[in-house]
């Protein structure tokens, strides 16, 4: 096995190595030639291939560079922006610091514009100091969701919705799930696509240990069970129980033992979304709405909460670590030590794996359904923590169309090179090395849920049910309806912050 696991991360550093000095050789005229990326690169399209664009009418030096606040690693050790500006961090894997640098040059070479990334340690912070200041040193920033939504309540945003001229949310280049789900009222003050690499990594999933699978489970083809849609939560918990076992010779089990799956306290919201539920939703008039008060839902919450909640019987919890500084780092040895037939992970612990010389191999698949009969597979996106693309409200009117048409260039270029580098090759071929867990990838990203109470959190919404989770208590419907009222007002508040008129 490990001879197989050397060989397979020989290949993958030979791919690596080839595509890195081509994109090193290509000339400026011919970046879009390389044998890799996006049907748009190989094809040697460009923006106006796709969309109608109006003509960059922008002049004078304060428009030969494109400012994009964005998060630095000095605070945010996982969390960081490696997409906009190349060569920032020795960790940046060479691939996709190379398709930054291929995307701003394309830009640079278009329209005459550096691409510059100012990273700081709080963009929500920087941006509310830019526009009361009125210094105007940033024309756009990548800023986490759940901040972005403060700003945008605030007003210190623009509405995007306002630059459909520039900016077209029904193309590739942009999420449309995000763009549907992140509105409010018609409005729309952060979105996300292929501008950011940053959702993608914070979205969750199940990695499992193929070597513990085949000793417990030798009959079982867990990406057939996917396909045939028999991977269900009830599923997870009983192959998760066969392995459970106290091993490491000391009475009691701790995270030094055999666990069916490592967790967290939190993973209580992402195994409710990825059941088919919701927190919010919206009506026909784009206006959110609780959901997560039927009976369906409230029945799904309290059968995750109950069986998540059994102590030392299939599932580890980081939380219950003694040093809370490390529950990460904990729950992640657990599965990287080989102690884990399973754990929810977001695409950021993907890279992290690497460190365990002597993992096993891994392989990925969705979260489980909640029943068979859910019509797909939900992929919870961590939205608090994604990055939403943003206009600052200290921009004039026409710098904010240059800053507009400048993102929708991003957007294209990212589509074109980035997402590529990072997905294509960085996901599916060195850090998923077999083609079933790509054939997987692609369904964990077909589906990804931007849900407004995560992102929100209108009066506790989603904190609440992490809150139970905690307390060890399943008291769903009496919790919601103590804050029934709080909820709605949240709502409320945030339609009169974004002057939406409710009939």
């Amino acid at each position: 096995m490990q001879f197989k696991r050397i060989i397979s991360l020989l290949l993958c550093l030979l791919m690596l190595v080839s595509m890195t000095m081509l994109a090193s050789c290509t000339s400026s005229e011919d970046e879009s030639s390389a044998d890799t990326g996006s049907e748009a690169e190989k094809k040697g399209e460009y923006l106006e291939d796709y969309v109608t664009m109006p003509e960059f009418k922008w002049s004078g030096d304060e428009f030969t560079e494109f400012h994009v606040a964005i998060y630095s690693n000095e605070t945010q050790a996982t969390y960081f922006c490696e997409d906009v500006e190349p060569n920032l961090y020795s960790t940046t894997d060479a691939i996709l610091n190379d398709a930054v640098i291929r995307r701003n040059n394309e830009i640079l070479n278009k329209y005459g514009v550096t691409i510059v990334g100012e990273p700081v340690n709080d963009v929500a912070e920087a941006i509310k100091q830019d526009v009361s200041s009125n210094l105007k040193q940033y024309d756009a920033a990548l800023v986490f969701m759940a901040r972005a939504a403060t700003l945008a309540q605030d007003d210190y945003l623009y509405n995007l919705n306002d630059f459909t001229e520039y900016l077209h949310f029904d193309q590739p280049w942009w999420d449309k799930y995000a763009t549907e789900s992140l509105s409010i009222g018609g409005k729309l003050f952060f979105n996300t696509g292929d501008i950011s690499i940053m959702p993608k990594i914070v979205s969750t999933a199940m990695t499992f240990n193929k070597e513990m699978l085949k000793r417990s489970f030798p009959d079982v083809d867990l990406y057939q069970m996917v396909k045939d849609k028999e991977w269900t939560f009830d599923k997870m918990i009983e192959m998760s129980r066969e392995v459970t076992a106290d091993t490491d010779g000391v009475a009691g089990m701790t995270y030094e033992d055999t666990w069916g799956l490592s967790s967290s306290y939190g993973d209580v919201s992402w195994f409710f979304i990825a059941g088919g539920k919701n927190y919010i939703t919206k009506d026909n008039d784009d206006i959110p709405v609780i959901s997560m008060g039927d009976s369906a839902s409230v029945t799904a919450v309290q059968k995750i909460l109950e069986n998540l909640q059994l102590k030392d019987e299939w599932v580890f919890h980081c939380d219950t670590v003694a040093d809370q500084s490390q529950k990460w780092v904990i729950s992640l040895d657990v599965f990287g030590q080989n102690r884990a037939l399973f754990r929810t992970s977001a695409f950021s612990a993907i890279k992290k794996l690497r460190q365990y010389d002597d993992a096993d191999e891994f392989g990925i698949v969705p979260l489980p359904l909640y029943s068979k009969d859910q019509d797909n597979y939900y992929t919870p996106c961590s939205a608090t923590m994604a990055y939403g693309v943003v206009i600052p409200a200290s921009l004039s009117k026409d710098e904010a169309e240059f800053s507009a048409f400048m993102i929708e260039a991003m957007a294209f270029g990212g589509m074109k090179y980035i997402t590529p580098a990072y997905y294509e090759t960085t996901l599916k071929y060195r850090d998923l090395r077999d083609d079933e867990s790509g054939e997987m990838l692609d369904l964990v990203f077909d589906n990804v849920v931007y849900d407004l109470g995560i992102i929100y959190n209108f009066g506790d919404i989603s904190s609440m049910i992490t809150n139970l989770m905690k307390t060890n208590s399943t008291a769903v419907s009496s919790e919601l309806e103590s804050k029934q009222s709080a909820i709605q007002l949240a709502i409320d508040n945030c339609l009169d912050d974004y002057g939406v008129v409710v009939d």
